[in-house]
């Protein structure tokens, strides 16, 4: 078994891909097992196997302790957490080639919270690997790609995880937004070129200095280029998962 956490920003794409990707391995004859730790989810584009929202009533604890949105949210999570074992044991108990894992949308509610360590210690077995999806159309900008790096690499020590940023939605830009985006994770020369090109002095001068800070911790987190429309790049994304959780042993039955 082994287990993906799908986790970014808010509307990245991460339930899509989840239910993209765990069609994709089905058809490879790949079994999955689906599941949401979204507690205010409306709706979700998949049968989730595992679903956190039959644990935990997020509008009847916003309403009973009288909390507002995001404070509610904090108090499910920590519901779910107390009942952590119980959840760990529902889902290791299935023997699935992967189980994926699909995070609250709210980025910060599972990647800076202690909450967010115990789910990914306890939930799955065997090897374990973070994707952080990556909005093309927000990274194109400069200053968007230095704090989407500022995001993984915090996701990355925080975690400790084996990670693969995820370029997520390519059939919805322009292949140079691509091209720019792949550049700049490669060469920290041209990012800083292209930061003093494009930004007003004193946010240059940051940015620079953000960038050269931990641009050496995310170039060396791979990035593959996808598409949950289409399924473009999900065998590169396959071969990149299994390199690095199971050093190529895994491979397409």
């Amino acid at each position: 078994m082994y287990t993906i956490f799908i986790t970014g920003t808010a509307g990245s794409g991460k339930s899509t891909l989840a239910s993209a990707f765990s069609d994709w391995l089905r058809s490879q004859e790949q079994s999955t097992l689906l599941v949401n730790l979204d507690p205010a989810a409306l709706e979700i584009p998949y049968e989730a196997d595992i679903d956190i929202r039959e644990m935990v009533d997020y509008e009847r604890i916003m309403t009973t302790r009288k909390l507002g949105p995001n404070a509610a949210l904090i108090a499910t999570i920590r519901e779910v957490v107390r009942h952590i074992e119980e959840l760990a044991d529902e889902v290791n108990s299935h023997n699935v080639d992967f189980v994926i894992v699909d995070t609250p949308g709210q980025l910060e509610l599972f990647a800076f919270r202690k909450e967010g360590r115990i789910l990914t210690k306890y939930i799955g077995v065997g090897g374990k690997v973070m994707f952080f999806l990556l909005d093309p159309m927000f990274c194109a900008v400069t200053r968007n790609f230095v704090a989407s790096m500022f995001l993984a690499s915090s996701i990355y020590l925080t975690f400790q995880l084996p990670m693969i940023q995820v370029l997520n939605k390519i059939d919805a830009v322009p292949r140079k937004y691509i091209d720019r985006i792949e550049r700049w994770s490669e060469s920290i020369d041209s990012l800083i070129v292209d930061i003093e090109n494009s930004s007003k002095r004193l946010l240059m001068h940051l940015s620079r200095e953000i960038a050269e800070a931990v641009h050496s911790i995310v170039s060396s987190i791979p990035i593959i280029p996808v598409s949950s429309i289409n399924m473009e790049g999900f065998q590169e994304l396959h071969g990149m998962l299994t390199r690095i959780i199971s050093e190529g042993e895994m491979e397409l039955r």
